[in-house]
């Protein structure tokens, strides 16, 4: 049962703090902070034939709580859920909820997170249930609830503009799962040894004042699953009124041992570089894979990353452009929008043949303030063609509002 994490992180916290200073345990948890998100999502996809509407309307929580530290030690606790409002289970569930016995939409909560955390020289280690964000391993947000994980984070900020991460991870919680399961289990359900997925990573911001430019690479280990690296390069510099910027990526992947999550030899290489300026963000984009599609199970970073579609289909090229404005230069605080659009390309024969696709998005959000502030609303279309298959549309509406007790966000 995943919920003894919970209980053991407690009790070492107890044990720790005791063994310290337990005078002040009750100052830790008076003093802890506590920060919340209830969200208000409908989500809903309409395909042109036979495939059957999907359409989910959820509200959700999210309450994070963290003690104070003593002698560094502190202990965090986030609690989720997402409640059906209505659905209408004539259609299919979308991802918001569950599903029932009877395919019909279904409520759900759980615990996010629940670890124990210690910051020493400048190094912060964290064991237990945990959300991380890291280009192939995140929270990925785009439903209800973020995805988390089990098992020890580390890292450590020791030396001036670098960052050094690792972590041991051996369970995993994705959108809709109401507790955590082996990690193997979410890329091969028959899995029946304990693997650990291992992930290292370093950053760097090069102390260079003519650019800002960091580079950050990975590596992604999981015994009879694969092997992964990847790098980045984030470029950016100011000229007069504009913001140039360009980023270049590479991911190379390989399956090994077993096989668990199916046989592949794969890459991805591409950027996407453009400008700012008077209040447009023009963005272009280019990515190309390998001979294998992507391995990407906890979240992406994928050079090309939309509403529906993402690139990362074998021997795939894909093209895009995406163009955004914030209204506030004329005077509409708060309002900002985009349109993106991208064309996806594969082989018309062989092995690897799929059907080109496209994908145009259109979005638009309003962050309200003063007595609202903290509110937000967001709606979100997409056009997906398929060329000689199903078009669908795909619409989303998110309304969140963020709040901490202690008046920090």
């Amino acid at each position: 049962m995943r919920l003894s994490v919970l209980f053991t992180a407690l009790a070492v916290f107890l044990v720790s703090a005791s063994a310290f200073a337990a005078d002040t345990l009750k100052d830790a948890f008076t003093n802890g902070t506590l920060k919340g998100e209830i969200r208000n999502f409908y989500f809903a996809r309409d395909f042109d034939e036979n495939t059957p509407d999907r359409a989910d309307m959820a509200v959700g929580t999210l309450f994070y709580y963290k003690t104070a530290p003593i002698y560094g030690i502190s202990a965090g606790f986030a609690f989720a859920s997402s409640s059906d409002i209505y659905s209408d289970d004539d259609k299919a569930v979308y991802g918001l909820l569950q599903r029932d016995s009877n395919g019909n939409h279904e409520s759900f909560t759980r615990l996010q997170e629940y670890y124990i955390q210690g910051e020493w020289f400048n190094t912060r280690v964290k064991y237990g249930a945990q959300e991380i964000n890291t280009p192939f391993m995140n929270t990925h947000d785009i439903r209800m609830m973020p995805k988390s994980y089990e098992g020890l984070s580390i890292v450590n900020n020791s030396i001036k503009n670098l960052e050094l991460s690792a972590y041991y991870i051996t369970g995993y919680m994705g959108w809709t799962d109401d507790e955590a399961m082996d990690i193997v289990k979410s890329v091969n359900a028959g899995a029946d040894d304990d693997k650990a997925l291992i992930v290292g990573g370093v950053k760097y911001t090069l102390p260079v004042e003519a650019a800002k430019i960091t580079v950050q690479g990975w590596h992604y280990d999981m015994e009879d699953v694969f092997g992964s690296n990847y790098v980045q390069l984030s470029a950016s510099k100011k000229l007069g009124d504009y913001n140039l910027y360009f980023n270049p990526s590479a991911l190379f992947q390989k399956s090994k041992g077993d096989d668990l999550g199916g046989e592949f030899d794969t890459d991805q290489f591409g950027f996407n570089t453009g400008f700012a300026a008077y209040g447009f963000d023009v963005t272009g984009f280019y990515a190309k894979t390998g001979d294998d599609d992507l391995f990407v199970p906890w979240g992406d970073g994928k050079v090309i990353i939309q509403q529906v579609l993402a690139a990362g289909r074998a021997e795939e090229d894909a093209y895009a452009l995406k163009v955004g404005y914030d209204f506030s230069k004329i005077g509409l605080n708060g309002l900002s929008a985009y349109a993106f659009h991208t064309i996806y390309d594969t082989p018309e024969s062989g092995s690897n043949a799929s059907m080109d696709m496209s994908e145009t998005d259109l979005s638009a959000q309003y962050n309200f303030s003063g007595a609202f502030d903290g509110l937000s609303l967001r709606l979100r279309y997409a056009m997906i063609n398929v060329d000689g298959g199903e078009d669908y549309n795909d619409f989303r509406v998110y309304l969140r509002y963020n709040f901490a007790l202690n008046g920090k966000k």
